[in-house]
């Protein structure tokens, strides 16, 4: 076994705005070598169920099973451009507003199976069929986290005559992350060993269609298009490719409002009262869709699962909303 190793390269420009601000672009870019991943060195080959031939025979070593071997042969490699502007704290405010396009290819994710991806390649022997998407790829982020301290009471830019009034509308900050980001890849399998080799990683086959749906026609009970795959034939691989498909992207919107308190009996101590809301719009952002072809049980209209396509869960929580006190001294 080998080390793994990676290369990354970083060229960026950064340029001084007026009013505190603060813009960046940049390329980041790396390649990686000898990485690891699993593969069947004994897979036996295909060969339809008709011709009666045992699996074993059509291994390259008949007298073992299954071997399962962690090698260094995966290749990888990353590109990505992105773009930001920060706000540096003054008259109250600070923000930072980012965005990434960026795009991941390699062989294999990783030892053990991520989000959509497999275990093992659908053919242990062709490592190069297995080049695709990396199950982490996230095509498009964009992040903006902003800070405000709220321009009333004493001293402030608002103030009001009432001291009691002052006291209750100054001190005041609130703060907001919000998340956009598209989906990570998926693997679409058909289980039940089509290839008749003993794994449990083949594909089905592509039919021309379209695959992806337009937003409007995404559904939780079908997610993509069905029509797009159809059943491999007995004893062959299907030529659908890993990682060919997206997951349902990410929305994300966190709120924080924050009340400061100055101690009467010394200034140096501090009270916050702290309000704080995850996924405030309570928006819900759905899990992977069912990838197995032959989930659930079969539907006589399409041949497929009833399965396939739906999506049984979200990816994050419902909205959360907690409250606390910080004293500081």
């Amino acid at each position: 076994r080998r080390t793994p190793r990676s290369v990354q390269y970083v060229f960026n420009i950064q340029r001084e705005l007026p009013g505190g601000m603060v813009t960046e672009i940049g390329y980041v870019g790396s390649f990686s070598r000898r990485l690891e991943g699993l593969r069947a060195v004994n897979e036996s080959l295909p060969a339809p169920r008709a011709l009666g031939i045992p699996e074993r025979l059509r291994a390259p070593f008949p007298e073992f099973g299954r071997i399962q071997l962690v090698d260094n042969g995966n290749n990888a490699n990353y590109n990505s451009l992105g773009a930001k502007l920060t706000k540096r704290y003054s008259n109250g405010l600070t923000y930072l507003i980012s965005y990434t396009y960026a795009k991941s290819i390699d062989t294999n994710s990783a030892i053990r199976n991520q989000g959509g991806d497999t275990l093992f390649p659908q053919n242990s022997y062709c490592r190069q069929c297995e080049r695709a998407r990396s199950s982490f790829d996230t095509r498009h982020r964009y992040v903006t986290s902003a800070q405000w301290e709220l321009p009333f009471g004493k001293g402030k830019r608002f103030s009001i005559d009432n001291p009691l009034a002052n006291a209750v509308a100054g001190g005041w900050e609130i703060g907001s992350i919000v998340t956009l980001q598209s989906g990570f890849p998926l693997t679409v399998t058909q289980s039940g060993d089509p290839s008749n080799t003993g794994g449990q990683f083949d594909r089905p086959i592509a039919t021309g269609q379209r695959a992806a749906l337009d937003r409007g026609q995404q559904d939780p009970q079908r997610f993509f298009n069905l029509q797009a795959f159809s059943r491999t034939p007995d004893g062959s691989f299907g030529n659908v490719g890993r990682n060919t498909l997206d997951s349902p992207g990410i929305i994300g919107w966190d709120f924080i409002a924050m009340k400061n308190f100055t101690m009467p009996w010394k200034e140096t101590h501090r009270l916050q009262f702290r309000f704080e809301a995850f996924n405030f719009p309570n928006h819900p952002n759905w899990g992977n869709p069912d990838t197995n072809l032959n989930s659930g049980t079969l539907d006589p209209a399409t041949g497929l699962g009833r399965n396939f396509g739906t999506i049984s869960g979200t990816r994050t929580n419902m909205r959360q909303l907690q409250m606390a006190l910080r004293y500081t001294f």
